[in-house]
This record gives structure tokens, sequence and C-alpha cells, in this order.
């Protein structure tokens, strides 16, 4: 499904230019009705892409898939969000990096056969995980731009990039979407895999780095849309938090094998 990948590339790079050209140097016309259809065309042939590796057995997934599917979920988190929030100025920063993203993945060689043992609730386990990840790490881009567009607000001769962002309340509510929808896969991951652990093991699943780094970003995430919702917290302080939980997220997906593997053996 290669030729699906790079044709909704085609379409993603030929947005991201006419973007950059309608919104940022008003050398051409916005055409809201066609951009829609290319990105909602390109949204399909991208996701159609993506379909054989999390709906065969065993499952195929790696590094490539993983950018893949974090990029298609930033541009449906902006298609659904545009419908209720003002993200006008978002695509050409968008459209950029959802290409520089599927183009790496479609650089990067495929990913290995996951090898224990296939059941609905290993499958059910893996696919939340991916798309708790996924979109937390859309909440980490658009908890950057958020500092980004505060700082706008106190310098007026910020990068046109930076001028061009939607409204700051616009992208904090789109944050809060990603966190919130995130934080619910998190925690269906976390408790799938609790049962597929005890179901393969015999025992549920002890405290190794993994579980300590996931179990520490849940709570953090958990902590900051309860100070949304009861204390009104927002802004810089929302940031912080995704940031910070993401950061725990990174930890315990990419640097467990590096603390297991470097600094526990360098110990003994």
């Amino acid at each position: 499904m290669t030729w699906l990948a790079a044709s909704a590339l085609v379409v993603y790079l030929g947005l991201g230019w006419h973007f950059c050209r309608s919104r940022l140097s008003a050398a051409s016309a916005p055409r809201p009705g066609l951009e829609q259809g290319l990105l909602l065309l390109a949204l399909a042939l991208h996701g159609l892409s993506l379909w054989p590796h999390l709906a065969q057995s065993p499952l195929r997934f790696g590094a490539a898939e993983a950018l893949s599917l974090t990029a298609w979920l930033a541009l449906l988190l902006y298609l659904v969000g545009h419908l209720a929030y003002r993200l006008e100025g978002l695509q050409p920063i968008l459209l950029v990096i959802v290409s520089a993203m599927l183009g790496l993945s479609l650089l990067l060689p495929p990913g290995h056969a996951l090898t224990y043992p296939q059941s609905a609730v290993s499958r059910l386990h893996f696919l939340t995980a991916m798309l708790a990840y996924g979109l937390f790490a859309n909440a980490a881009g658009t908890a950057i731009l958020m500092r980004l567009a505060d700082r706008r607000l106190h310098h007026a001769d910020a990068h046109v990039l930076i001028r061009q962002l939607p409204p700051l309340l616009a992208l904090e509510r789109l944050l809060f979407a990603s966190v919130g929808f995130g934080f619910a896969m998190l925690t269906v991951a976390l408790a799938t895999g609790a049962v597929f652990a005890e179901h393969i093991y015999g025992h549920a699943p002890g405290l190794g780095h993994k579980i300590v780094f996931s179990l520490t970003a849940w709570l953090c995430f958990a902590v900051l849309l309860v100070g949304r919702y009861r204390l009104g917290w927002r802004g810089r302080i929302a940031a912080r938090f995704t940031l910070g939980g993401c950061v725990l997220l990174l930890l315990g997906y990419a640097g467990t094998r590096f603390v297991a593997e470097a600094v526990l053996r360098h110990a003994g």
C-alpha cells in the first residue's frame, strides 16, 4: 500500500504549497471548499495505507508505521477541530509537519511482526496504546504552538508563520481535546495491558520502568484534566503539564530499553 501513502504525500505537498501561497503571501486566493475536499481525499488515502498494518495478523508495526499514524491523527484532529474551533492559519505549518512525517515513514523500513500471542485483548491493548501515543504526540505539538502563540502576544516582530497561528483559545481547546481522547486511550491501554500480561504470565505485571513511567504519565494527565475542569487551568500551566506527561511517556516507550540494557548492565 506504499502507493496510497505516496499519493497522500503528493496531495499534502500540493496543499502545503497552496496554503503557503494563499495564507502567508496572498499570492493566490483561498478556496475553502476545494481545500477541504482535497484534505479529506488525502486523509482517506493515508488511512487506507495504514489499514493493512493495523488489520493483518500478526500485527506488523514499527517506527515507520508510528510516524505515519501520528501524522494521520494530526490531520484528523485538525479536520474535526476545524468544525468547532477557529483554526485558520494552522494549515501551512500542519501540512509541512504532516508531509515531513509521512515522507520519513516512507523512507524507513517496515515494522517487524509482533511475536506475542495474538488475541482480542492484546490487539485492543496495542491499538489503544498506539492511538494514545499518537494523540499525545499531537498534544505536545499543540502545546509548543501555544507557547509560540503566547509569545506572539508579546512580540510584534514574530515570524509570519507565528503571526498566522490560530487564536490561543482555539489552540487550547484543541490541546484539551487531544489530551482528553489520549487519556481515554491510555487508560484502556493500561487496563488491557494488565489483563493481557496476567493471561500470558499468570500474574499481574510488575512495576518495571515502562509501567512506572506510563502510570506516572497517566497521573500527570489526570491531574491536568481535573485541574482544567475543577480549577480552570489553561495556558502555560496546561502546556507544561502536557509536555511533562509526554516526556514521561517517551521515557517509558523509548527509554526503557536504554535503561535496562545500558544503565543497569553498566551498574552490574
